[in-house]
């Protein structure tokens, strides 16, 4: 059976333009887990990377990506975002290094819909919907923020130096927000992509 992302019937009446200036690609093919515990206490920030085998973000607003893109949201939150297949034993293994912490980890993948954005103009095209300064002196590779985009909050990050920003977004807002960014895209125009 095909996984759905729920955006068919906007990709089949995305106006198609090959030279845009920016290109979206809907990833539906991977998992998000929402993470809560106190980073600060005992040894909760070792159990995490011994779980996903990468360090635990503990500076605000960073990210760290390896096998996993794990995203700082809160002091004592962060968003883990694993390949859709990965994620019932990254589930797992978190259950059961974290069995003696005060900790919370749920399955949001339903909820949300990771956004890849890249192209000429992607940094010109989100500073239109969103205030945070985009530049590449002030927000740069493994920065992440939680943010207003247009009338969407939802999380940013810079994930590589082409640019490619990754927006994940509340999956009820996802059609508003691929309309926001076809009409803010202007004149070059948007393509996506998506199954």
């Amino acid at each position: 059976m095909q996984r759905r992302h729920g955006l068919e019937p906007f990709l089949d009446e995305a106006p198609a333009a090959p030279d845009a200036g920016l290109s979206v690609r809907i990833r539906f093919e991977v998992g998000h887990l929402n993470l809560r515990g106190r980073g600060d206490a005992g040894d909760f920030a070792a159990s995490v990377e011994s779980a996903l085998g990468q360090p635990l973000p503990l500076d605000p607003n960073t990210m760290s990506r390896d096998r996993h893109e794990v995203c700082w949201l809160g002091p004592d939150e962060w968003l883990i975002i694993t390949a859709l297949d990965a994620l019932p034993d990254c589930t797992a293994r978190l259950r059961d290094k974290l069995g003696n912490h005060v900790s919370s980890l749920v399955d949001v993948t339903g909820g949300q819909i990771l956004l890849e954005l890249s192209g000429p103009d992607v940094r010109q095209v989100l500073a239109k919907g969103c205030t945070l300064d985009l530049h590449s002196a002030a927000f740069g590779v493994g920065d992440c923020a939680q943010c207003g985009l247009a009338d969407a909050n939802v999380l940013l990050a810079l994930v590589d130096p082409a640019p490619i920003f990754h927006v994940i977004v509340r999956r009820s807002f996802s059609d508003y927000l691929l309309r926001w960014l076809t009409h803010a895209a202007g004149e070059k125009g948007a393509k996506f992509s998506g199954a």
